[in-house]
């Protein structure tokens, strides 16, 4: 739990916040290992609760059994203040408003020494002196104190960031440090924090169960990212939103922000001693916001990292042949083909693949490819589709290779959302389809509900059957039964989403399964039309899955390979 004067920062403020604060202040001495002030204006403690507020496992924060599967506040283990002052002389003052007095409460290596009325302000302030003076080897393992007010400093922006409405402020031995207005303004408080010099980006995503506000401000030439994450306001060093993060901001590096929202009971916030590690229901969808949030910011298609380049040895000869493919020279369906001895057939790199399977687009010349324009006047060029099914064109940014069931899975996937929110249509069964008894119980008990989307049902003789079901234009084909049982089935899992939702996504879902698969064979014109189609999404980089649609190769890494640069 408390590890370093940042770790009793953390937990003092988290409990500042909880209380409603709207001023934190936070004065160091040594770099906290000689003393450490805390103060809030935030609701205060009662006097008589103050002996309980430093007694281990309990919390006003927790009043029922039920409430640990939603918790909504920062602290609720009860842990904090008791471990911080059985390691260290430990002082609290708090007053609640509308009290004539506030308290007093000392402890010292865990141990009460006092407990008394006192005239105080509104609000509480938490004075921790000598941390560890009862952990010798903990003390001095302390790096320096210019080293411990730098991770203090660092605490305090982060939250800053996350609760921009909060006025933070930090003193270091008594000067001036750190601070914040508290007006509300996260962007201006970013361009304090990352200079105002370069470019801040924003944007928000979401997913099924969670949402993400995301800010991001460039480095260029830069190779690392510096990440900030925080769980409905609580800051996290998650290993999944670590990994995520990771592998797709590497190619955008700057100064990332993500801050996720989602329900309570969507999440786990107890898996952690200090609490810097979640658990999500759905960690799926995690990675899918930030890619979102990534593409969106970066403005372009996910490129692969420059490692991905094929790297060849300095003998061009040496396990490789070139051979002219059958029509070579004619300008007719033949072209240069590459093989790669060495490699085996499944693995190597895409784009070794790519060129080792890529010919011109069959009955055309290369200079005369089919070409276009997206919607926004950007110009771009089939190539061709290689032999494992991928679609190749050429962009003004160099070249790109697209998974074209991914692709349409997307484009089919927001159709589908478009048309189920304007105009789902309820299809009449030919025969009424009788309803299994485990399900007809389900049904009975959620009739009302299933009916106002669409479903319809009948009964003779106490058997169920299903009349009537919602449908997208243009009769996207699905087992009717197959739709009823699987729309409740997620419905009754997850009572907090609509059923209008669900049935959406469910409709959707069923158009991805009519999409191209990849080995089909595509036309020019097929394929031009999916990339426009592509390129007209909101989320045109990934599918509803996750999974990307397009990766590019810029130009300028097409350079730095053949030494062009």
């Amino acid at each position: 739990m408390v590890e370093r004067p940042a770790s009793v920062v953390k937990e003092a403020v988290e409990n500042s916040l909880d209380a409603g604060a709207k001023e934190v202040k936070v004065s160091l001495f040594e770099g906290g290992k000689v003393r450490i002030v805390v103060e809030d204006d935030g609701e205060g403690i009662a006097f008589d609760e103050l002996p309980l507020a430093a007694a281990r496992h309990a919390t006003s924060k927790i009043r029922t059994v039920e409430e640990l599967e939603r918790i909504r506040t920062l602290g609720f283990r009860g842990e904090a203040l008791a471990s911080i002052s059985a390691v260290s002389r430990f002082e609290i003052r708090s007053r609640r408003e509308g009290d004539e007095t506030g308290g007093l409460l000392r402890i010292e290596g865990g141990r009460q020494t006092m407990h008394t009325p006192v005239p105080c302000r509104k609000g509480t302030r938490i004075s921790v002196e000598d941390l560890f003076y009862t952990l010798p080897a903990r003390r001095k393992f302390l790096k320096s104190a210019a080293s411990e007010e730098r991770r203090v400093s660092a605490l305090l922006r982060d939250f800053a960031v996350a609760y921009p409405s909060v006025a933070f402020s930090e003193s270091r031995d008594g000067k001036a440090g750190f601070s914040s207005s508290g007006d509300g303004d996260r962007e201006r408080l970013l361009r304090e924090l990352w200079g105002d010099a370069g470019e801040l980006r924003h944007c928000e995503t979401a997913a099924s169960h969670l949402s993400l506000e995301c800010w991001w401000a460039p480095f260029p030439g830069k190779t690392r990212s510096l990440v900030t994450s925080f769980v409905n306001g609580r800051a996290v060093t998650d290993p999944l939103i670590r990994s995520a993060a990771g592998a797709l901001c590497r190619a955008f590096a700057g100064n990332w922000v993500f801050l996720f929202s989602l329900a309570p009971e969507l999440l786990d916030a107890n898996i952690h001693p200090a609490k810097a590690e979640v658990r999500f229901r759905f960690p799926g969808e995690v990675f899918d916001t930030i890619q979102q949030a990534v593409l969106k910011l970066s403005g372009r298609v996910p490129s692969l990292p420059g490692a991905a380049v094929p790297s060849f040895p300095p003998s061009p000869d040496r396990g490789r042949s070139f051979s002219p493919s059958p029509g070579a020279g004619t300008g007719r369906g033949g072209g240069w083909s590459f093989r790669d001895e060495s490699a085996s057939p499944e693995g190597g790199n895409l784009f070794a693949r790519v060129a080792s399977e890529l010919s011109p687009v069959a009955g055309t010349a290369l200079e005369e490819a089919p070409a276009g324009a997206d919607g926004q006047g950007r110009h771009f060029r089939f190539l061709g589709q290689v032999a494992s099914g991928y679609l190749v064109f050429e962009t003004e940014e160099g070249l790109a290779v697209m998974d074209p069931h991914a692709a349409h899975e997307r484009i089919g996937y927001e159709r589908a959302g478009r048309l189920s929110a304007e105009s789902v249509t309820v299809q009449r069964c030919a025969l009424p389809l009788p309803v299994a008894p485990s399900l007809s119980v389900s049904v009975r008990e959620h009739r009302d509900g299933l009916e106002a989307v669409g479903f319809g049902f009948g009964e003779h003789d106490g058997q169920l059957s299903l009349t009537a079901y919602p449908s997208l234009p243009g009769g996207m084909a699905e087992d009717p039964l197959r739709l009823l049982r699987s729309v409740l089935l997620e419905w009754t899992e997850d009572r907090e989403g609509a059923l209008e939702e669900i049935l959406w996504k469910k409709l959707a879902t069923i158009a991805c399964g009519l999409s191209v698969k990849l080995g089909d064979r595509l036309t020019a014109s097929e394929a031009l039309a999916l990339w426009r189609n592509l390129i007209e999404c909101e989320s045109p980089w990934n599918c509803p899955h996750g999974r990307p649609t397009v990766l590019s190769l810029t130009a300028k890494k097409l350079e730095s390979y053949f030494g062009r640069e």
